[in-house]
């Protein structure tokens, strides 16, 4: 990202600030305080709060504070006298007051043309069966889905609007904090001969009731798909277009993969869990019940694409391993399943690009990728796993690009969607930086993330912290040492762009050999 003011630009991807002819590189301390001043522009920074956001709750002194922001100052162009940048104010904190040429907030990047930023809140449940919580959870995620589809929207994830509930944030709160212009509720009742689904959309800033209807169909699965497609184009038609152009182009043919039995529907609900949690306890006992439902329920695409990922988790990431499975074959399989299915199906033909990189097929791999992404590029996670993979391939910009627009799309994600730019960091030799990026969500049960922090800490010369982590990835993963070299490989990362990687673990204290030539 780039912020331009007076005769200033900086690039926060490259850490530089321009002034005029000349260049200069940024400490990450001084880009932390500049880009949370600018972030922060509409009011006074308090200099606790400045303190807290840079150096992670750390105890500094005034002196330290004191030098740092002369730093800033010195950056844009600033003295303690002329404060035309940077303005102290006095016993309190300090202001950006210069005027920003390019748009930097959340809400400017997420926004879309029309302005339309849509919080979908987890449906209700109201009936007795227990079961029927994950009835609702799938409706709310396929509703999402559906409604990410069309560019003139603009969806939050599934993992945002679930934390927002559990917050009991308001539709206020949810405005100030993710720009969100419209807030959709909902609940879903079914019986033995009836499924009952209410949903109403409401603005986020006065609550004002924009569009509400019930919808009634018959208790089989099928019907909730067309209750699905009525809600998306209810939305869609009443918030992308006055003309209702929008609803109109969601009606298309429902394609022949769709869920028959309520089975597979509820293991697809709870695969959906499992991706927000990485419980690996909801792998275990999902993995096979689905594929035992695929069965008799041959024609699911998301079924197919569920079980496809699951299969992937225990390739890639070793979760509830089994001996003499060859979990990336049959993965590769059941996506390709997925696809057949339903062709417009963005997830399904994303775990059919995840499974074709991993083949290390590359060349099918960025055609089945840009695919999937022509489907849907406002899905987070078909971002965010594509994404990932150019990282693997060493392309860090598109994988920033992509990785940033899962973020703005899913504020609340898991921290693997910081790697890109940890990866970036190190690169360029700013590895405190790369730290502080996957920091930024710690996934403590996650073995790379304990891995990533043995490196970084490492190089950093932090002994106690780096070997402390190594000691954690020792135990989630005790043969690394052993085949860290085909784990990199695993995900197309050379020798050589993991060398770095491998110093910064041998100065953590993990007996890592030199490469085999």
């Amino acid at each position: 990202m780039k912020y331009a003011f007076n005769d200033c630009t900086i690039d926060t991807d490259l850490f530089q600030i321009s002034r005029g002819e000349a260049c200069n590189s940024l400490t990450p301390q001084t880009l932390q305080i500049l880009e949370y001043l600018i972030s922060n522009r509409d009011r006074v920074v308090l200099k606790d709060e400045l303190v807290e956001q840079v150096w992670q709750g750390r105890f500094i002194t005034d002196a330290t504070l004191s030098t740092a922001m002369k730093e800033a100052r010195q950056a844009v162009g600033d003295t303690g006298r002329d404060q035309h940048t940077i303005k102290t104010i006095h016993g309190t904190g300090f202001r950006f007051v210069a005027d920003i040429d390019m748009p930097v907030t959340k809400a400017q990047n997420t926004s879309t043309p029309d302005g339309i930023v849509l919080a979908v809140l987890p449906f209700k449940s109201l009936s007795s069966n227990s079961d029927d919580g994950f009835l609702a959870e799938g409706l709310t995620e396929d509703t999402i889905t559906n409604l990410s589809r069309f560019r003139e929207l603009t969806l939050l994830s599934h993992r945002t609007t679930v934390q927002l509930a559990t917050d009991k944030a308001s539709n206020s709160e949810m405005s100030d904090r993710y720009a969100v212009t419209h807030v959709v509720e909902g609940s879903v009742r079914r019986s033995q001969n009836q499924l009952r689904v209410t949903v109403q959309a409401t603005e986020a800033s006065n609550g004002t009731l924009v569009a509400t209807e019930q919808f009634d169909r018959g208790s089989g699965p099928e019907e909730l798909f067309d209750i699905q497609e009525d809600i998306a184009a209810l939305i869609a038609g009443r918030l992308g277009s006055r003309h209702g152009l929008v609803a109109k182009n969601i009606a298309r043919s429902l394609p022949d993969g769709r869920t028959q039995s309520w089975d597979t529907y509820f293991l697809v609900a709870q695969f959906y869990e499992y991706y927000r949690s990485y419980d690996h306890s909801i792998h275990a006992e999902i993995r096979d019940r689905l594929k035992d439902a695929l069965k008799t329920d041959s024609q699911s695409s998301d079924g197919w694409a569920a079980y496809a990922m699951l299969l992937l988790e225990e390739y890639r990431y070793h979760v509830n391993q089994r001996p003499d499975i060859d979990a990336l074959a049959l993965s590769a399989e059941a996506a390709r399943k997925a696809v057949k299915c339903d062709g417009l199906n963005a997830f399904a033909q994303m775990t059919l690009a995840l499974t074709i990189f991993y083949q290390m097929d590359i060349a099918g791999f960025r055609v089945a990728a840009e695919r999937a992404l022509e489907l849907n590029s406002g899905h987070c996670d078909v971002l965010a796993e594509i994404g990932s993979c150019h990282l693997f391939l060493g392309e860090y910009d598109r994988a920033v690009e992509l990785l940033d627009r899962a973020m703005d799309l899913s504020p609340v994600h898991p921290g693997w969607y910081h790697y890109a730019r940890c990866w970036l960091y190190a690169s360029q030799g700013f590895t405190e930086a790369a730290l502080v990026e996957i920091e930024k969500f710690p996934m403590p049960e996650f073995f790379w993330y304990q891995a990533h922090l043995a490196w970084l800490h490492g190089e950093l010369g932090n002994t106690e912290k780096a070997r402390a982590a190594a000691a954690i990835m020792r135990e989630m993963f005790p043969i690394f040492e052993d085949v860290v070299y085909e784990e990199l490989a695993m995900t197309g990362i050379t020798p050589e762009r993991g060398e770095m990687a491998i110093q910064g673990w041998r100065k953590a204290g993990l007996n890592i050999p030199e490469y085999p030539s």
